[in-house]
């Protein structure tokens, strides 16, 4: 009974998470274009077809595999494909969590702590679907199969190849994988473990990911990828407490509040094993030094932080509250104590009942693209009139232009960033997108027939 309720819960969960954003991320738009273009033709692009800028002579598309997916869900299953992908995504995730958990102590988590956990890494799965959630997929499977090596386990080295495959051609987050078996690597290597076999490990995954249709350069744009500044882009920036926030009923909670309180409790368990005189662990003190200086700097690598953190440190997190434990059991009458263990017990499933049935209204199964983020009519009203030539739209409306319009029309700028436009082309339509000083020039440069754009911004 107590079984079947706890997964029924997680299902609960993950329906709550799945359906509780409903809009799609302003590059899905160009992640169905290509994937689009793969089944018409084939063949994956190489050079770009959808702007009349300048761009690259190469077109590298490091999410051409999660193009060709998320397009064959939409096409084959509607709207439900992409939220089945999504469900299955973040079942997967937690399921390995529960596993990580198990190999540190034998208390199963309880619902609790996975209400908690789900909430915490909303900002990560706050649109509809996103490539980098293969990443995190991945990064929470590599990081279990690791746990189980560290343990003698090295059966499932065979993990790392096989997944890399996939992963190297879904989403250029591969590069997280390999610095996590960096870690693993140098740690054990300060705990005298045995380092040789995850040297071993990144000796077969490094050649895998040359298995793209860029062979190796796709190396050379993720590395540029990864160092290049992002300043347009928020999740890009470093954290910061003035916000972003959520607004619940008038009370306003910072979007990163769960990793903040992830944080917390880590660095109150590093305190209390550092009081306790406890041999250090290098590995573990190495990942969350580098997961933590990660998310700081950049807030879509805290879901890396969370992740770790979350199956990693659980039964310690629970030590913490042992003092509480005993007071309780020490100072209150033996049948009182025996009416605190099931309200202990069935509080995260009361929680996630009052949760839930507060969503319920706001969740929906279908995709909605709001005319109030998309410039929906505009679009309409060109294609139905046959109109077409060089559309100048801003960064964030670019994708779903030319998934809309192409190749009636092609786009100035889009999300597709460095992959398709030099920096000193990128600049300069961002400086049109930003409404710059002297936008109009870039128009003057790069000759257009039609613009859309915000009227709130150019028309002050």
């Amino acid at each position: 009974m107590k079984k079947g309720l706890f997964y029924l819960s997680l299902a609960a969960i993950v329906y709550i998470l799945t359906f509780i954003i409903n809009l799609p991320d302003y590059d899905l738009w160009a992640r169905l274009a290509v994937g689009s273009i793969f089944f018409q033709t084939g063949h994956v692009l190489k050079h770009d077809i959808f702007s009349y800028l300048p761009t690259k002579s190469l077109w590298i598309d490091h999410e051409w595999g999660s193009s060709v997916v998320f397009y064959f869900l939409a096409r084959y299953l509607g709207d439900w494909g992409l939220f089945a992908l999504k469900a299955v995504i973040l079942l997967a995730i937690f399921i390995l969590i529960i596993k990580i958990i198990k190999l540190q102590t034998s208390n199963c988590a309880g619902i609790l702590y996975l209400t908690f956990v789900g909430f915490s890494l909303l900002p990560g799965f706050a649109n509809l679907i996103r490539c980098q959630m293969f990443t995190y997929l991945f990064f929470t499977l590599w990081l279990y199969a690791l746990e189980k090596i560290r343990r003698g386990e090295d059966r499932l080295i065979w993990i790392f190849p096989a997944t890399m495959l996939l992963w190297a051609n879904m989403h250029g987050g591969f590069l997280a994988g390999i610095g996590l078996v960096l870690i693993y690597a140098f740690g054990e290597f300060f705990n005298r473990k045995n380092s040789l076999k995850y040297f071993g490990i990144l000796a077969l995954i490094i050649p895998v990911t040359l298995v793209n249709p860029y062979g190796l350069n796709l190396w050379n744009y993720i590395i540029e990828a990864a160092i290049m500044p992002r300043p347009y882009i928020w999740e890009w920036n470093s954290i910061s407490l003035s916000g972003p926030f959520h607004i619940y009923n008038g009370i306003k909670i910072h979007i990163l509040a769960g990793f903040m309180l992830f944080v917390l409790l880590t660095f109150i368990v590093s305190i209390n094993l550092w009081l306790q005189r406890k041999k250090p662990d290098w590995t573990r003190i190495i990942l969350v030094a580098v997961l933590l200086y990660l998310g700081i700097n950049h807030q879509r690598h805290t879901v890396f932080f969370m992740l770790a953190a979350s199956g990693l440190f659980y039964h310690q997190y629970l030590n913490l509250f042992s003092p509480v434990e005993r007071f309780i059991k020490n100072n209150i009458a033996a049948k009182a104590y025996k009416i605190w263990q099931p309200i202990k017990y069935g509080s995260g499933y009361l929680l996630l009942g009052v949760i839930f049935i507060y969503s319920m209204p706001h969740l929906s199964d279908s995709i909605i693209v709001d005319p109030f983020v998309y410039p929906v009519g505009s679009l309409e009203f060109i294609k139905q009139n046959n109109i077409s030539g060089n559309l100048a739209t801003t960064f964030g409306w670019g994708s779903y232009a030319f998934w809309k319009l192409y190749p009636q029309c092609k786009v100035l700028i889009d999300g597709r960033y460095e992959e398709v436009y030099s920096n000193d082309v990128y600049a300069k339509a961002m400086q049109f997108s930003e409404h710059g000083k002297n936008w109009q020039n870039v128009l003057r440069e790069y000759h257009s027939d039609i613009l859309v754009l915000p009227k709130s911004v150019y028309t002050r």
